[in-house]
């Protein structure tokens, strides 16, 4: 007869259990099963038990979409462009942080700008000259239109990192605008991809460490 605990399905995680650590910190721990079978120990650490589990059950959640991601909807840089702004887009709407009024200003600047300048290019071939030749039309009839734009294509590109469809944003090489862009409440989102963005840095020097 078998013991012990019972196997996890895909996309679900076990017992949440807490134990201090130093410092009078919480360390809250899980198992989770994610979307490709792996299983993985997943933690996090605050000043108490309830919000070592908020972050943690936060962190869980990240984890099984990401992997979601990587086991069903995973782009390259020969995809074209708008398949990851439909992603984009997908992940806004995903997030409750993001207002519906600041969801729908993304979603207006992909329709009236992203899609028709760079629709018919693949991820791979948006590059800084491209991205700036854009702008530097857009700025002839209006700086706060080139800014939000310029803050939404920004935003596009360190998504497709965080998502692993490419190395790093060619934005990081683009003149920032003088005018500051209006895109709505994206801070969290912006610390949320920020956050992916360094878990892929982590993944990759990992993979370097294995291959030495």
């Amino acid at each position: 007869m078998r013991t012990g605990r019972p196997p996890l399905e895909f996309g679900t995680h076990g017992t949440i259990t807490t134990r201090s650590v130093g410092t009078g910190r919480t360390c809250a721990i899980a198992r989770l099963r994610l979307w490709d079978g792996e299983l993985h120990r997943v933690t996090a650490t605050a000043d108490n038990a309830t919000d070592a589990r908020a972050r943690l059950e936060l962190r869980i959640a990240e984890r099984l979409r990401l992997s979601e991601l990587d086991a069903w909807r995973y782009l390259t840089p020969d995809d074209p462009l708008d398949e990851l702004a439909y992603m984009w887009l997908g992940d806004l709407a995903w997030l409750s942080d993001v207002s519906e009024a600041t969801y729908a200003r993304c979603e207006r600047l992909v329709r009236t700008q992203l899609t028709p300048a760079f629709g018919d290019l693949t991820i791979g071939e948006i590059t800084a000259d491209r991205i700036e030749h854009h702008l530097a039309a857009q700025r002839a009839a209006s700086e706060e239109a080139a800014a939000s734009s310029r803050d939404a294509i920004q935003l596009l590109l360190d998504f497709a990192v965080g998502e692993g469809v490419i190395r790093s944003n060619p934005m990081e090489v683009a003149a920032a605008d003088g005018v500051p862009g209006r895109l709505g409440d994206l801070s969290v989102y912006r610390e949320l991809v920020r956050g992916r963005i360094e878990l892929r840095r982590d993944e990759r020097r990992r993979d370097v460490g294995h291959d030495r």
